[in-house]
């Protein structure tokens, strides 16, 4: 409002001067202004925002989604990435630090060209006249403007240093949520931080080899059993094939017995030849 203020009472003592140029500076002044106030407060809207989100932060979280839902949208993606990786700043003011500059260059240039007409204005009233007194009538006029060309620096200096309080107060109020934001990082937000994500993961990796380990005695324990198993097993198809291999050995045993017996009652009972032959087949 100060800085409204002080452009406002400039521009009205150009609304009757006549000064059209002095006018318009101003009236670019007042624009170029209430651009950086409106930046301004969308600025402090969102850290206002984000502040809030943070004072009512549901617990226990589940999702950090679900809580970047409450951050206004033009915070959201710069809160996740400093929330997730711990990289990054928030956005600040993209206008508003160039629109302070802006505010002065402006006002110096309606001077600077108020100047140039009121020095026109002069050389016009020396060259036009000889008396002494109708070059005084003549000058008061630029020298006039000359003074009110100069309203438009003080209008763009008066709003320039106001939109630069508001810039700084706006920047400190952004630092203060963005402290406020490092603090519950650590805190309830935490567990979406990639450290402790993976720190998470090294802790299930090494209860996993834990585990592993922990396991392996029985895994050994299982493997000498079944190797046990194995030999008895083998140990009884040793013995049942020697056995089968020693009943067939008596069995032709006996049968190689019987069949000398038959050969030597034949050859006792005087068979032929052709029935031994068939006997012995």
């Amino acid at each position: 409002l100060l800085g409204l203020f002080a452009i406002a009472w400039v521009g009205v003592g150009f609304v009757g001067s006549g000064s059209w140029l002095a006018l318009g500076m101003t009236v670019a002044l007042a624009a170029a202004y209430l651009l950086g106030a409106q930046e301004i407060r969308r600025f402090r809207s969102a850290s206002t925002g984000l502040a809030q989100a943070l004072t009512h932060i549901p617990q226990p979280l589940g999702s950090l989604a679900d809580w970047l839902a409450r951050v206004p949208v033009p915070l959201q993606n710069a809160v996740r990435q400093r929330v997730e990786s711990g990289r990054g700043a928030l956005p600040g003011l993209a206008l508003t630090p160039y629109l302070i500059g802006l505010l002065v260059m402006l006002g110096m240039l309606g001077t600077f060209l108020g100047m140039v007409v009121t020095f026109k204005g002069a050389v016009f009233a020396l060259e036009g006249s000889a008396d002494l007194g109708a070059i005084r009538g003549a000058l008061a006029a630029p020298i006039k403007g000359l003074g009110i060309s100069f309203g438009t620096s003080v209008a763009g200096v008066a709003s320039s240093a106001m939109l630069g309080l508001m810039s700084a107060i706006a920047r400190r109020e952004r630092m203060d949520v963005s402290r406020a934001l490092e603090q519950h990082t650590a805190g309830a937000l935490r567990p979406f931080t990639a450290a402790f994500i993976a720190a998470e993961h090294r802790d299930q990796t090494f209860a996993a080899l834990q585990r592993q380990a922990d396991a392996l005695p029985q895994v050994v324990t299982q493997l000498q059993a079944l190797m046990e198993q194995v030999e008895r097993r083998h140990q009884q198809l040793d013995e049942q094939l020697t056995a089968r291999q020693d009943q067939f050995h008596r069995e032709a045993a006996a049968s190689y017995t019987d069949l000398g017996h038959s050969v030597a009652q034949a050859l006792a009972q005087g068979a032929p030849l052709p029935a031994l032959y068939w006997r012995l087949a």
